[in-house]
């Protein structure tokens, strides 16, 4: 088998393993191993960890599209100096969803505006990652 044949077995098998992240960048990754003279243990962490944030960012994505939000909205746009009583560092440190591996619950009370349904939204797509 010559190596343009071989070339494309090992693309087909990285296809039917779905591993498109291996198929995209082993070429490069294996480049940048010889160059730097990396181990091929080294050469296989790299491509695997590429694979591994690669579906993970994927994952993320068709969670947020299956949400189905009306308005894409992130804490990051909220205006937190429009309404008072409410602080930035708490509704972060919730962002970060410690209180979902914790089992608690957390109840968001308010007026109309105050922008329960914001973070909830927020809450809602980290609870399901």
């Amino acid at each position: 088998m010559d190596q343009k044949e071989q070339k494309a077995l090992l693309e087909s098998y990285l296809c039917q393993l779905k591993l498109p992240t291996f198929v995209q960048n082993y070429q490069a990754f294996a480049q940048d191993a010889t160059r730097s003279n990396q181990s091929f243990e080294r050469y296989l962490f790299g491509l695997c960890e590429a694979e591994v944030f690669q579906k993970e960012a994927n994952r993320v994505e068709r969670c947020i599209a299956n949400a189905k939000f009306p308005v894409m909205k992130e804490l990051d746009s909220f205006d937190f100096s429009a309404v008072g009583g409410i602080s930035q560092s708490r509704v972060v440190e919730l962002a970060q969803g410690d209180y979902i591996a914790k089992k608690e619950s957390i109840i968001l009370i308010g007026n109309p505006g105050l922008g329960k349904t914001h973070t909830r939204r927020h809450r809602t797509c980290l609870s399901s990652l």
